[in-house]
């Protein structure tokens, strides 16, 4: 994989309370060479879709009025949608950029405190020194 510096990263919980909780989440990685990927992430009940794009489409996962941009995203830039994370993590060596969307699942699935914490040590860093902490999904999966 080429070196990738992580620029930013970003988890909002966009509903909740009565509602089912959806959180989207995205990180912003930059490969040596310029420009940038962005690993985006929405996540209701446990059902994790990941898309890939070349700029920030959280303003879209955000926007659940918004359908039809949500539809395109889907269709162009889906990397990854499931019923839990079990197969993402089973299929790793056939994701693309899958440590950057390790980062970002572990962003979402770790406490709101860890996550800042996390963050704020972590941007800036070149996304392969980056030692991410063992995911809950990982550690359910290792367990069956």
């Amino acid at each position: 994989m080429e070196q990738m510096k992580i620029a930013n990263a970003n988890i909002e919980q966009i509903s909740g309370g009565p509602d089912i909780p959806v959180i989207v989440g995205e990180v912003e990685l930059q490969p040596k060479k310029g420009g940038s990927v962005f690993l985006s992430i929405t996540e209701a009940e446990g059902c994790p879709m990941i898309f890939k794009t070349d700029h920030s489409v959280l303003d879209v996962l955000m926007d659940a009025e918004n359908i039809d941009d949500f539809d395109k995203l889907q269709a162009e830039n889906l990397l990854y949608a499931g019923e839990d994370y079990s197969e993402l993590f089973e299929n790793s060596d056939q994701i693309e950029c899958f440590e950057g969307v390790r980062y970002l699942v572990y962003l979402m699935r770790a406490s709101w405190e860890d996550v800042d914490k996390f963050i704020k040590k972590t941007v800036g860093k070149d996304l392969a020194k980056v030692k991410v902490p063992q995911i809950d999904v990982e550690e359910e999966i290792e367990e069956l």
